[in-house]
């Protein structure tokens, strides 16, 4: 969660009170806005599950810090090396696709339509999206279309 709060009013009653209504384990972040207005400089702390970050919007600093606390909520630990890692199986898994598809292309290109051969190529065109979105298969797609258009068994 997310709290936003007022750096010149500071951490009042009433952020207290929503702050004690949440329930244990819950990562929070509290965000004090408008240190341009005070003597604070960027900064964050961590206590528990509650990271205090200070910055100011105007200005634009301590941004850097939410984002770093945004991204350790989410348990995002990567670097440059994860996103060149991920860039890479993703465009690797893009030229198959193409492959297949190009593949499947040629065997409707002729005269002699080759469908059973179209219909594979199309498969593992899927397939290999499929190692960029997540797996779909063909029985979660007849899953999907049984349960929102059949009545009955």
């Amino acid at each position: 969660m997310v709290h936003l709060i007022d750096a010149t009013t500071g951490f009042d009653a009433v952020a207290r009170r929503i702050h004690e209504g949440l329930p244990d384990g819950l990562k929070r972040i509290r965000v004090f806005n408008k240190i341009d207005l005070t003597d604070d400089s960027p900064h964050s702390e961590r206590a528990g599950d509650v990271v205090s970050v200070w910055l100011s919007a105007r200005e634009g600093s301590g941004l850097d810090l939410l984002r770093a606390a945004l991204l350790d909520c989410i348990g995002w630990h990567g670097g440059a090396e994860d996103a060149l890692s991920a860039r890479a199986r993703h465009l690797h898994a893009l030229d198959a696709a193409i492959e297949r598809l190009d593949a499947a292309r040629t065997c409707i290109a002729g005269t002699l339509l080759q469908l059973d051969l179209f219909a594979e190529e199309l498969r593992l065109a899927h397939r290999a999206l499929g190692d960029i979105t997540g797996e779909f298969t063909a029985d979660d797609l007849l899953g999907e279309i049984f349960s929102r258009f059949c009545i009955g068994k």
